[in-house]
């Protein structure tokens, strides 16, 4: 009787299993994971269509505000236009007003009636008949702004090209607004995916992050949260790109988006930190050209954008229902009076972090709608515990290189978030209140891949190989699902 070796079959087996063809799922699979931008692309395209049909108009956060300020810049008034009772404004048609009017009252009477079986449905079988259209008999009416005078058009370069385009096919207003909040999806999108392309690590982090609920959503509805996001997200993944390979690292690209980053909204002016990721520190003298042209134009235009529009946050929404004096909101007069109290500050900043944490919390996730539409519970705990998840990757730099790139995106981060509570506490916060006001957790969003990059460089260790896709692919899914159901069973 022959004897059988059985080490030597159990080896033969496992070569015939590794020369045996990969079944079609695992190569699908194996796709998949290769393509993480396109992944991207397809899941944002296809939930972020969805939102903009399932949201009504003006269902947005201020979007209206953001809607007269891109109407604003389609007639070339890059400047506030006109100023009534000190607040800052454009004078509009009545018949657009009388839209605007209804939209904006039909949203409250929704918000307030919601409980009682009122939907969006019979609220546009009346749409129609509720207009007035006799605009040749009024004259124009002004519209105020309502703290939006303070975005740059960066913030809105694919609403105002479909502003223009819809006036030239005479669009009405509600498929105008369909319009802007379409092409504003396909053009964040676009630049979304391209950052994910370039970067050359934690692709599939960045696709969560620009997959959640609050990323997806204001990317679908008008917003600047759209191109802040965006911008970030590019300029991260260009820096990154000059670390692990600098010979791809071109001053022009890293200058242009880092400018569109810090014009985006004015926190971000933190992500100039980003080029100091480059090289080390001995190195600054003999690169201070090229860092001075990546970091100039936005240290110049940011501040001086600001000082041309005189922009305000809404303190006037206080000051109708509080008595607070002027000087409460002067920034320079309070960074003077921080001066004096430099406690107070922090103070306020930690206040508003320990009482509102899980408002905060929630928000940052997604909390859609005029904030007042929240997702299941289950999925503000599965998406965080993704987030924090799926960073988890090895950065494969040296031991000194990962330590310059894990401080850098940790300072980014925690400067971002310290310029948003010191604006707001310096134009939006009277001082005879003890926390910081007008913070939502939906601004942190920004700050969420330079985070990861953070989380990754400090624990350095790697998931199972496919897992973080696996994880992206899941809590994207989960996103875009979960905020489209909530959205259609609220309003419909």
């Amino acid at each position: 009787m022959r004897r059988v070796d059985v080490h030597a079959e159990a080896a033969k087996g496992r070569i015939i299993a590794l020369a045996a063809p990969p079944t079609p799922l695992t190569l699908f699979w194996t796709r998949i994971c290769a393509h993480p931008a396109t992944v991207f692309l397809l899941l944002s395209l296809v939930f972020g269509s969805l939102i903009v049909f399932v949201t009504p108009p003006l269902r947005g956060p201020d979007e209206i505000a953001h809607f007269l300020r891109i109407y604003s810049y389609t007639r070339g008034e890059v400047l506030p236009p006109a100023q009534i009772d000190g607040r800052k404004g454009i004078f509009i048609q009545h018949e657009l007003n009388s839209q605007l009017q209804f939209f904006r009252s039909a949203g409250e009477w929704f918000a307030g009636a919601r409980d009682d079986g009122v939907r969006y449905w019979q609220i546009m079988a009346v749409y129609q008949d509720a207009i007035d259209t006799n605009g040749a008999d009024h004259p124009a009416v002004f519209a105020p702004f309502a703290g939006t005078e303070g975005y740059n058009p960066v913030a809105y370069i694919p609403y105002i090209a479909a502003g223009v385009i819809g006036g030239l096919f005479g669009l009405n207003f509600p498929d105008m607004l369909l319009f802007m909040r379409l092409l504003g999806l396909a053009t964040f999108t676009a630049v979304a995916a391209y950052a994910i392309a370039v970067s050359p690590v934690l692709k599939w982090a960045f696709v969560l992050i620009a997959l959640l609920p609050v990323s997806l959503y204001n990317r679908s509805v008008l917003s600047a949260d759209g191109a802040a996001l965006s911008t970030a997200m590019i300029i991260t993944a260009v820096c990154l790109r000059a670390v692990w390979q600098p010979a791809a690292g071109r001053v022009w690209e890293r200058s242009f988006w880092m400018t569109l980053c810090a014009l985006s909204k004015q926190p971000q002016i933190a992500f100039i930190l980003l080029e100091l990721m480059l090289f080390r520190l001995r190195d600054l003298p003999r690169r201070w050209v090229s860092v001075a042209a990546v970091i100039l134009p936005s240290i110049m235009l940011s501040p001086l954008w600001v000082w041309a529009v005189s922009a305000e946050v809404g303190v006037w929404r206080l000051q109708e229902q509080e008595q607070h004096p002027p000087e409460h909101f002067d920034p320079v007069w309070k960074l003077l009076y921080m001066w004096d109290h430099p406690l107070q500050f922090p103070l306020a900043t930690w206040r508003a972090i320990s009482v509102w944490g899980d408002r905060l919390w929630q928000e940052l996730i997604g909390i859609v709608g005029w904030q007042d539409i929240m997702l299941q519970p289950w999925v503000y705990v599965l998406v965080t515990i993704f987030l924090l998840l799926v960073p988890l990757q090895k950065l494969q730099l040296s031991n000194a290189d990962r330590a310059r790139v894990t401080l850098i995106s940790g300072l980014v981060a925690v400067g971002y978030v310290t310029l948003v509570y010191l604006i707001f506490y310096l134009i939006y916060t009277p001082l005879n209140v003890d926390h910081v006001r007008g913070v939502q957790g939906r601004y942190f969003v920004i700050a969420l891949p330079v985070a990861a990059i953070f989380i990754a460089g400090l624990i350095n260790r790697e998931l199972p190989r496919g897992m973080p896709a696996a994880i992206a692919i899941a809590g994207s899914l989960i996103s875009g699902t979960a905020t489209a159901a909530a959205l259609f069973y609220a309003h419909w």
